[in-house]
C-alpha cells in the first residue's frame, strides 16, 4: 500500500509533463516484466511436456529406422543385407541448362538413357526421381559435378551379394524396403524388426545342384529345371534351384519366366518317379510282398486307351522287378489290386494332394483327379493324372526311403519342429523300398544307372512323363525327372531334379528321358556334393551293406537285357 501511496505522491508532485513521460517509461517496464514472466511459464510447460513426448517420439524414430535384418545360409554367409544409399532427383525449377546438366547425368547414370533424363530434368515439377538408388560413389560423382538442381536423400538399400544364386528363395523387397517374394515375403515381418532369418540352405550345395542342372539343360537343349535337396532326419532343405536364374539385385529386369519358381510353384506330371510311392503303398498295406509275381502281359484298357511298357517284355515280374524295369503295366496291376480309398489315403497323409508349408510364398497346390476312380488310379500309378511340385515328390520321398515318419519340408535351418511323429510307412516297407531303389541304379536292367556314384550308394527312380497339354498330351514335349536317396542304405539326403522339355540329342540315341537326362545330373551331384554334406564314402560290397540292400529278383538275375531308359 505504501508503494502505491509513494507513486501517487510521485504523480502529484511532478509537473503534468514529467508525470506522463514516467508513467510511460513505468508502465513499458512492467509490461516487459509481464512478457518475461509469462515467456519463462511458457518455456516450462513446454519443456515439462516434450520430457514426456521425447521418449516416445525416440521410440518412435528408432523403431521406423531399425536396419532390415539379414537373411543367411546356414553357415552364416550373407544372402541378402542392407547398406547404405542414395535416392537422387532433382528439382527442374532449379535447372539452369537442362542439356548440359542432362550429358553430365549420362555420364553417371548409364542405365538411364539422355532422352528419359531430359524430360525429367524438363518436367513441370518441383520434385522428380532420377534414380530410387544409387551408391555413395555415385552421388558423390555428382557432387564433383556441381549440377545444380540434383539432389539426394540417404536411405538404406537391400542388397544380394549372390546374385543369382539362390535368388527363388531369397526373393525381393520394394522401394520401401517391404519384402514382395521369397524369405523376404515369408519373414517380411522378423525382418523389418532387424532380426536375422537363417536359411536351412548351404550356399555351396546350392552352386553345385544349379550346375549340374544347367549343364544338362544346355546339352539338351531344355527350357529350364528344377532341383532340391532335402534332410532326410529334418526335412531342412539344403538346396533349392530353378532354372532360369535371375540376379535378384536386378530384379525389375527379369522375365516372368526366370522368376517363375520351378521347384515349388511349377506343377508338372512326374512319370514313373511315383513308382517308388506306388510300390511302398503295395508293401504297407500289405496287399502284395516284394516277391509277389505280377502279370505284365495281359492286356490293360481304360476305355479306348492301353497301357503299355516304354520297353516292353516278356514272363511275369515280381513287385520288385516291375518297379526296377519301371513297367507301367505291372505298377497298373499292383494298384488295382489296392485300390482307389488305398491310394487316396496315401497320397493325403504323404502331402501330395495339398499346399505345402513351406516359408515361401510362391508354393502351388496340387492338381488332383475329380472325380477319383479307376482311370486315375491307374494313371497315377505311374505318375500320370497327378500334377504336383517337385518339392512334394522331394518330401514324400524322404518320408518313403526315411524312418517312415511324415517328413515336413523347411527352408529355416533346424526345420520344422513336430510335437508327434505321423506315421506313414511301416520300417519294413522303407527298408525294402531302398534295397529296391538301389538296384534300379545298379542293376543291369536298372533305368537308373546313370545316376551311380562310386562310393555312395545310390538308390533312385527315374521318371518321363508327356507334357499336359489342353485335350491331352504333348508327345513331343517332355518332363526328364530323377529322384535318388544316398547313402541307399542308410539315407540322409535325397535329391530330385527335372529338367523342363529336354530334346533328343546323337550321344543319347535321340533319347530325352529321366534315365538320360536327369540321371546323370543326380549321380553328378552327389559325387561333388557328398564330402561337403558329410556324408563319408561306404563300401557297397561290404557284407553289412549288401545285407540291406538286397532283394529277391529272380527274373531280372536270371537274364540281363538292355535296360528301359
Amino acid at each position: 500500500m505504501k508503494y502505491w501511496l509513494n507513486i501517487a505522491k510521485i504523480f502529484i508532485t511532478l509537473p503534468p509533463m514529467q508525470a506522463k513521460s514516467v508513467a510511460c517509461r513505468r508502465l513499458l517496464f512492467v509490461f516487459l516484466g509481464a512478457i518475461i514472466i509469462f515467456s519463462g511459464l511458457a518455456y516450462r510447460v513446454v519443456e515439462l511436456s516434450l520430457q514426456d513426448l521425447a521418449p516416445r517420439a525416440y521410440q518412435s524414430a528408432h523403431k521406423n529406422n531399425v536396419e532390415r535384418g539379414r537373411i543367411l545360409d546356414r553357415n552364416g554367409y550373407a544372402l541378402a543385407t542392407s547398406l547404405n544409399a542414395y535416392s537422387l532427383y532433382v528439382d527442374p525449377a532449379e535447372v539452369m541448362d537442362p542439356y548440359e546438366t542432362t550429358v553430365k547425368l549420362s555420364d553417371i547414370l548409364p542405365d538411364i538413357s539422355e532422352e528419359q533424363i531430359f524430360e525429367k530434368v524438363t518436367r513441370d515439377n518441383r520434385y522428380v526421381e532420377l534414380s530410387w538408388r544409387v551408391s555413395p560413389a555415385v552421388y558423390q560423382k555428382t557432387l564433383q559435378l556441381g549440377v545444380v538442381g540434383v539432389h539426394a536423400k540417404k536411405r538404406t538399400t537391400r542388397v544380394y551379394p549372390q546374385k543369382e544364386e539362390a535368388a527363388h528363395i531369397v526373393g525381393y523387397v520394394n522401394k520401401d524396403n517391404k519384402g514382395i517374394s521369397g524369405i523376404e515375403n515369408s519373414m517380411n515381418d522378423k525382418l523389418s524388426q532387424g532380426e536375422d532369418v537363417y536359411l536351412s540352405i548351404d550356399i555351396a550345395v546350392q552352386a553345385m545342384l544349379r550346375n549340374e542342372i544347367e549343364k544338362q539343360i544346355a546339352q539338351f537343349d531344355a527350357i529350364g529345371g528344377a532341383g532340391v535337396v532335402i534332410d532326410v532326419n529334418t526335412g531342412e532343405i539344403l538346396a533349392l534351384a530353378s532354372l532360369p536364374q535371375y540376379d535378384a539385385n536386378q530384379y525389375a529386369k527379369a522375365d516372368d519366366d526366370a522368376r517363375f519358381n520351378r521347384a515349388t510353384l511349377g506343377l508338372y506330371e512326374l512319370g514313373s518317379t511315383f513308382k517308388i510311392i506306388n510300390t511302398a503303398i503295395a508293401l504297407d498295406s500289405s496287399v502284395f510282398k516284394a516277391t509277389d509275381i505280377v502279370d505284365i502281359e495281359t492286356p490293360i484298357k481304360i476305355g479306348r486307351y492301353s497301357i503299355n511298357d516304354y520297353h516292353p517284355r516278356p514272363g511275369p515280374l515280381n513287385i520288385a522287378e516291375v518297379m526296377i524295369v519301371s513297367s507301367n503295366k505291372g505298377s497298373a496291376r499292383i494298384a488295382e489290386a489296392f485300390g482307389v480309398r488305398t491310394q487316396k489315403k496315401y497320397l493325403n497323409n504323404l502331402g501330395l494332394t495339398s499346399r505345402l508349408d513351406l516359408e515361401l510364398p510362391e508354393v502351388a497346390t496340387p492338381i488332383v483327379p475329380n472325380p477319383w476312380r479307376r482311370p486315375s488310379l491307374i494313371s497315377i500309378s505311374f505318375g500320370h493324372g497327378i500334377s504336383v511340385t517337385l518339392t512334394h515328390l522331394a518330401a514324400a520321398i524322404a518320408t518313403t526311403v526315411g524312418d517312415g515318419n511324415r517328413v515336413l519340408p523347411s527352408l529355416i535351418k533346424g526345420g520344422k519342429h513336430k510335437d508327434f511323429d505321423e506315421k506313414i510307412f511301416q520300417k519294413n516297407t522303407t527298408q525294402t523300398i531302398r534295397a529296391i531303389m538301389y538296384r534300379v541304379v545298379n542293376h543291369k536292367q536298372g533305368t537308373g544307372r546313370f545316376a551311380r556314384s562310386k562310393g555312395y550308394a545310390v538308390g533312385g527312380k527315374t521318371g518321363t512323363a508327356e507334357k499336359v497339354k489342353r485335350g491331352g498330351y504333348d508327345t513331343k514335349l517332355n518332363i526328364a525327372s530323377f529322384v535318388a536317396a544316398f547313402p541307399a542304405h542308410a539315407p540322409r539326403y535325397v535329391v530330385a531334379i527335372m529338367v523342363d522339355e529336354p530334346k533328343g540329342q546323337g550321344f543319347s540315341y535321340g533319347y530325352a528321358t529321366g534315365g538320360w537326362v536327369a540321371a546323370p545330373a543326380v549321380g553328378n551331384f552327389i559325387a561333388r556334393a557328398a564330402p561337403v554334406l558329410g556324408v563319408a564314402p561306404t563300401d557297397e560290397k561290404s557284407p553289412e551293406i549288401r545285407k540291406l540292400l538286397k532283394v529277391a529278383l529272380p527274373q531280372l538275375d536270371a537274364e540281363a537285357k538292355n535296360a528301359a531308359f
